[in-house]
């Protein structure tokens, strides 16, 4: 009698049904960027209630970020469904990232640039995640 084992078909499934640590990478940063926009919003709230005179551009700034949290969810959940139509949008959204970070490092005050460093980083390993091959070989078409 011989040693060797019958492959189990479902095992190979598992492995194939497995993401790759870049793609679950850049889907828990999208989870993150949605989480800090919606706190965000909440920090303008709270700004404008205390600020006489800046309550009516508050909305419109919420409702934008809003849209913006939900944009880079709805990028997470396609990257989550191995989708490759999430893959451009979410390294828009990161090359937006760019642009942000940029401009709070030229900003007044060390924190302020500081947070823009944090931004440039994410959005410059976000692009690296998931532009690599092995989130490429994943995603679906």
């Amino acid at each position: 009698m011989s040693d060797t084992q019958v492959p189990d078909p479902r095992d190979a499934s598992a492995a194939a049904d497995r993401r790759p640590v870049p793609l679950i990478a850049a889907i828990v940063i999208a989870l993150v960027e949605a989480v800090a926009l919606v706190v965000h919003c909440v920090a303008i709230a709270i700004s404008a209630s205390n600020t006489p005179g800046t309550v009516s551009a508050a909305p419109v700034e919420i409702v934008i970020y809003l849209v913006f949290a939900v944009g880079i969810l709805a990028c997470g959940r396609g990257l989550w469904r191995r989708r490759r139509s999430a893959r451009t949008p979410f390294a828009v959204v990161q090359m937006f990232g760019l642009v942000v970070g940029w401009t709070l490092t030229s900003g007044d005050g060390d924190l302020t640039q500081r947070i823009g460093m944090l931004v440039l980083a994410v959005s410059v390993v976000a692009i690296a995640l998931v532009i690599s091959p092995q989130v490429g070989q994943s995603l679906e078409s």
